[in-house]
Formats: structure tokens, C-alpha cells, sequence
């Protein structure tokens, strides 16, 4: 068990930080999910601006290659990384539309391979039957906002992340409990 007491130079205590950080999280995450189409908007802002800059960036390293013939090829990839992000910064529900489109495709794949892969193992592991419920959520989760397709594009990113926040925050406030002096 790890030693979650105070280091001697340290003012905080790990239970105050963890009870912070999982007390923003949370109010983050509570926050998302009662306003889910303002925050697949911020998520998608922050996308963009992250791949507008990773495409810049990415330039200004394929500019260090031109000793080498594939540099361009490189410089292509970050130009299309960068209008990818500037497209999306200017036509911001395209942005929400294509990481939907994203998230539907990785739930379904997941789903199908988990199923698979817990029937493949029926016979090697107890309790596989977990691993196709899982599968079984996963397909069932994509399907459903892909029943909704395109309405969910304005939420369902927002309202992932906000669970995903509040499931972080609350990690961190038992956490903060478990550490508390």
C-alpha cells in the first residue's frame, strides 16, 4: 500500500489536493452534463486550436528534414492536420459531427471485437461472459447514438466528457477520504 502521507516539504497534504482537484472535476463534469451542447462546443474549440497548433508545430519540424526526400510528405500530413483544425475552427458543429462520427465507429468496432474476443476465450477464462456484456454495452451505446445520428453530434461529446469528469472527481474525493489524516 502506497504511502499517502504528507512529504516533510510539502505545505499540502495529499488529501487536500485530491479532495481539490476531485471537487473542480466534478463541478466540471456535473456542469457538462447539464449543459452537454456547450461543451461538446468547448471540447470541439479546444480540438481545433490543439490541431491548428499540432499542424503548425509539425511544420516547423518537417522544415528540419528537407535533407531527407519524405519531408514533404510529412509537410502534407501537418498542412492537412492544421486546415483539419482551421476548418473546425470555422465551421465549429463540423467539428462536433466528425468526433461523433469517431465515437460511434470506436464503440461499434469495440463492441464487435470485445464480443468476439469473449467468445473466442469461453473456454480459456472464467467469467468471460463479462468480456461480451462489455462488448454488448459498448455496441449497444454506439448503435443507440447512432440511431440519433446527426442530432447527437451537438451533445453526446459534451456529455461524455462530463462523465468521464465527474467519474474522475469522485476517483478523487474517495481518494482524498481514503488519504484523509
Amino acid at each position: 500500500m502506497p504511502d499517502l502521507s504528507p512529504h516533510p516539504t510539502t505545505r499540502r497534504t495529499p488529501y487536500k489536493t485530491f479532495r481539490t482537484v476531485g471537487i473542480v472535476f466534478a463541478l466540471l463534469g456535473v456542469l457538462a452534463i447539464a449543459v452537454p451542447a456547450a461543451a461538446t462546443v468547448i471540447v470541439e474549440q479546444l480540438v481545433a486550436w490543439l490541431m491548428l497548433f499540432w499542424g503548425i508545430a509539425g511544420l516547423l519540424f518537417a522544415r528540419s528534414f528537407k535533407a531527407f526526400s519524405e519531408w514533404k510528405i510529412v509537410a502534407a500530413g501537418f498542412v492537412v492536420v492544421a486546415l483539419v483544425g482551421l476548418f473546425f475552427l470555422l465551421s465549429p458543429g463540423m467539428g462536433a459531427a466528425f468526433m461523433t462520427a469517431l465515437l460511434i465507429a470506436v464503440f461499434l468496432m469495440e463492441g464487435i471485437l470485445s464480443i468476439l474476443l469473449g467468445l473466442r476465450m469461453s473456454g480459456q477464462i472464467a467469467h468471460w461472459q463479462w468480456i461480451v456484456a462489455s462488448g454488448a454495452c459498448s455496441f449497444l451505446l454506439g448503435a443507440v447514438i447512432l440511431s440519433q445520428w446527426p442530432q447527437t453530434a451537438n451533445w453526446i461529446v459534451g456529455f461524455l466528457v462530463g462523465l468521464n469528469f465527474l467519474s474522475t472527481g469522485i476517483a478523487m474525493l474517495l481518494v482524498a477520504r481514503a488519504a484523509k489524516p
